[in-house]
């Protein structure tokens, strides 16, 4: 019995510590979702001349093994999902943006009262006293994937899914948690009808 709990407890622990990845869907009111069946995959916007460089690892940065990865991940993922990769005639074509920026989370908290006991001749009062505010400051890394379905006929978006999570520096580890993200995303993406 208390290996079971040690189990459920390091699981726990796991899953706690595990980044969050916070994903939101929209669909067009007029999509038909359900007459798509085959797909394509656009090649990343091109860059202004004028536009800041980019790192190494960026996963906009078309030849980036990063970039591979996000678009073999995507391709993979849609197929998993019963779609096929069409390159000439598709029915919907597929965009993908990635990135990071930098974001502060402050948490400001009141801790408890505390209650201080002074007497004053007669009887024990209590006097609540309040400690000073506390500030948490956490800097972090957000990481975003953007995944559009657009109709290849009325080149209208139908569909957007947008997954966010905080992202570590380590490239190795970067492209993971990418791939996590991407699948948060298109799990809320409606598989194929047949």
């Amino acid at each position: 019995m208390r290996s079971i709990l040690l189990i459920t407890a390091t699981t726990l622990g796991l899953a706690a510590c595990a980044p969050h990845v916070r994903v939101r869907t929209s669909v067009a009111p007029d999509a038909h979702l359900s007459e798509l069946k085959t797909f394509r995959v656009l090649a990343p916007p091109q860059r202004r001349a004028d536009a800041p460089a980019l790192a190494a690892n960026d996963p906009m940065l078309d030849n980036s093994i990063t970039n591979r990865e996000l678009r073999s991940d995507l391709t993979r993922g849609l197929e998993g999902k019963g779609y096929a990769l069409n390159r000439d005639h598709p029915d919907f074509v597929v965009a993908y943006y990635a990135g990071t920026r930098e974001k502060m989370d402050t948490t400001y908290w009141q801790p408890e009262p505390l209650y201080r006991y002074r007497y004053w001749g007669r009887a024990y009062w209590a006097w609540p006293w309040y400690g000073s505010p506390i500030a948490e400051v956490k800097e972090y890394t957000q990481g975003s994937v953007i995944v559009d379905i657009v109709d290849a006929k009325t080149n209208q978006l139908v569909w957007r899914g947008q997954g966010t999570a905080p992202v570590a520096n380590d490239p190795a580890r970067y492209e993971k948690q990418l791939e996590k993200t991407l699948s948060a995303v298109l799990k809320k993406l409606p598989n194929a009808s047949t």
